[in-house]
């Protein structure tokens, strides 16, 4: 493993903002974390809290998509609904300040031509929703270096097919990982 490992943009998966949204206090402000949560959100907070403040100072870019608003406002709670749409906006905003200042994006028609060819190589058929297609199709289309996720029955389970995608598809914890020995270099 090297620096050069390292995800310098990633996508977040719908169910990372959801995280996000639900432990935000514990991911970004060092809440403690509940005491009823499991090892595996305990280590997803932990991990996202140093993803995330690591890359303060590390310049990493965070994506989602207009599919991403998609999903949010599928929501069925209402109140629910009313703080993932703010929240959403929120990273939204941060994606769309990173968009303006970089010029590594595809125009429109290149973009919708990925997107078309990759639906029709059949590669994203393993991933049962289509939801989860275009969301990858929109990672690579903003040309992330990974796809974090924490969909276990959808995503995860899929990912060894996945391996051909020019992306990885890692959990919040696999991301630290990858950061962790490196971390010093920019707290």
């Amino acid at each position: 493993m090297s620096l050069s490992d390292i995800p310098g943009r990633s996508f977040l998966d719908t169910s990372v903002v959801n995280f996000m949204l639900d432990y935000g206090a514990q991911i970004h402000d060092n809440a403690a974390i509940p005491a009823n949560a499991t090892d595996w959100v305990a280590q997803d907070i932990e991990s996202l809290r140093g993803i995330f403040a690591t890359g303060q100072r590390a310049s990493w870019q965070f994506a989602i998509s207009p599919f991403t608003y998609k999903e949010v406002i599928s929501t069925n709670n209402p109140t629910r609904r009313y703080y993932l749409e703010n929240w959403f906006f929120d990273i939204w905003q941060y994606w769309h300040d990173i968009i303006e200042k970089n010029n590594d994006l595809p125009n429109f028609i290149e973009a919708e031509r990925t997107r078309v060819e990759l639906l029709a190589s059949r590669v994203l058929d393993v991933l049962p929703g289509i939801e989860d297609r275009i969301l990858i199709c929109d990672a690579l289309v903003y040309r992330c270096d990974s796809f974090c996720t924490r969909d276990w029955k959808t995503i995860l389970k899929h990912r060894d097919t996945l391996k051909t995608l020019p992306i990885k598809v890692i959990t919040p914890t696999e991301w630290w990982k990858l950061i962790e020995p490196y971390a010093n270099l920019w707290v």
